[in-house]
């Protein structure tokens, strides 16, 4: 055999990088910003927060992820955002409470932090993620991946504590209705968000 192209050089190929398996994860908040609604496309407003891994087997998958990704397709996704949705004055008492129990595992994670509605002091806080499967469907074929479900404390992560939550089911075909995310969180879909910003 001729060769047939020039610079050839036997390397390996690592496969794709998974994404985190469901379960509870000791995350650092990279980076936060504010996503005010729009009245059209983004109805309400949300605090977008760039998350990675900093403990155990999946210790910076998401930028690892992002930088494989990018490397191989180009124009890649960051994968790991996690978005909070502030209630309103006249919103349910049960929105308020995930708002408030989100930053509460910021606080009990960060001695010293107390939440005053500045949302760039979140850059840099430790906090524990759940993550959790996600079910969908694309192209008529359903489909699953992963997805920052909640925010834990560390130490509850770190000891153990956090069960596996039940996966998300936005697939098609279901009365044509998504379920509707039980924890009052808005996830992002990974197409939607070029970071690092």
């Amino acid at each position: 055999m001729k060769p047939s192209y020039s610079g050839f050089e036997a390397k390996e190929n690592k496969g794709f990088i998974d994404l985190p398996q469901p379960g509870a994860y000791v995350a650092e908040i990279q980076d936060v910003r504010f996503v005010p609604a729009d009245g059209d496309k983004q109805q309400r407003d949300v605090i977008e927060m760039m998350m990675e891994i900093i403990e155990g087997e999946y210790k910076n998958r998401y930028h690892d992820l992002y930088k494989d990704s990018d490397e191989k397709f180009g124009n890649a996704k960051y994968k790991g955002i996690f978005r909070l949705t502030p209630p309103t004055e006249n919103d349910e008492d049960w929105r308020r409470r995930n708002f408030e129990g989100a930053l509460w595992c910021v606080e009990q994670s960060n001695p010293g932090y107390s939440w005053d509605w500045d949302e760039k002091k979140l850059k840099g806080k430790k906090v524990g993620i759940s993550i959790r499967k996600r079910l969908y469907t694309y192209d008529g074929k359903d489909k699953e991946t992963t997805e920052i479900a909640k925010f834990e404390t560390v130490s509850d992560v770190r000891e153990g504590k956090c069960k596996i939550m039940k996966p998300r089911d936005q697939r098609e075909n279901r009365d044509n209705e998504p379920v509707a995310d039980s924890q009052g969180f808005t996830p992002v879909e990974s197409s939607s968000v070029n970071v690092p910003w």
